[in-house]
């Protein structure tokens, strides 16, 4: 074989070795992509109310690479749509064993796990979740969210003792717990506990326009003498 001859082969070599490496790459590049893309497609179906339409971007998605925390959150939340609240769970709860600790995530996660299962009537079940999840991360929000849902299944022992611990666990500055309180106040009528609870938000973050609005609708003018300090509740176990 000539010198030429010899050159031109492996050149051509060179050539469908480069060929098939990018090939390789394209394709790597193109299946991370197209489950971004699934996703996306699912979250236009559901933006037009076609959530049957989303569930099955989703599910493929899901289904297609298993440790994407997003596909099973958004298969988690179209399942809810589709008032399936015992699926709905079962993909939200696989995307909080892939992400239990992720700021923004988890939290969204929890919400949307608790929806499903007072949704299912399983209250023996809600009361068991929020033991394992509120003792676990103990921020003001997860003391909020039992809260919220011992009201709707009529606990209300339950409630005022969730209220207490998100006020204890709430960070300076954050008025949410006793925001909440006043919400439930204003809910039946109990104007001058919902008055106090919006004292104490006062007096938390006194540059709440919020906060000073809600008090004028009930009659109280926002100034320095109208917050009230709020008792720091104890610890309860």
């Amino acid at each position: 074989m000539s010198t030429l001859s010899r050159t031109i082969q492996g050149g051509i070599g060179r050539a469908v070795c480069t060929g098939v490496l990018a090939a390789a790459l394209l394709a790597s590049l193109v299946g991370c992509e197209t489950n971004i893309r699934l996703r996306e497609k699912g979250q236009l179906a559901a933006g037009r109310g076609d959530y049957e339409q989303a569930r099955a971007y989703f599910e493929k998605a899901a289904q297609r690479k298993p440790t994407d925390a997003l596909a099973h959150y958004e298969l988690g939340k179209t399942w809810l749509e589709l008032d399936a609240p015992l699926k709905a769970q079962a993909s939200l709860e696989r995307a909080l064993v892939l992400e239990p600790a992720n700021p923004d995530l988890t939290p969204q996660l929890l919400d949307l796990i608790a929806e499903s299962i007072y949704r299912q009537g399983d209250y023996d079940a809600l009361h068991n979740f929020f033991e394992r999840t509120s003792g676990a991360y103990h921020t003001a929000r997860d003391y909020l969210r039992q809260a919220r849902y011992m009201v709707k299944v009529g606990d209300l022992d339950a409630a005022a003792q969730a209220y207490r611990k998100a006020a204890y666990y709430a960070l300076p500055g954050d008025a949410s717990p006793y925001l909440a309180v006043a919400d439930f106040y204003e809910s039946i009528n109990d104007t001058p506990n919902a008055v106090a609870a919006l004292r104490y938000a006062y007096y938390v973050d006194p540059q709440s326009q919020e906060i000073a609005d809600r008090l004028r609708r009930h009659g109280v003018v926002p100034g320095p003498t109208v917050g009230e300090a709020p008792p720091k509740p104890q610890m309860l176990r």
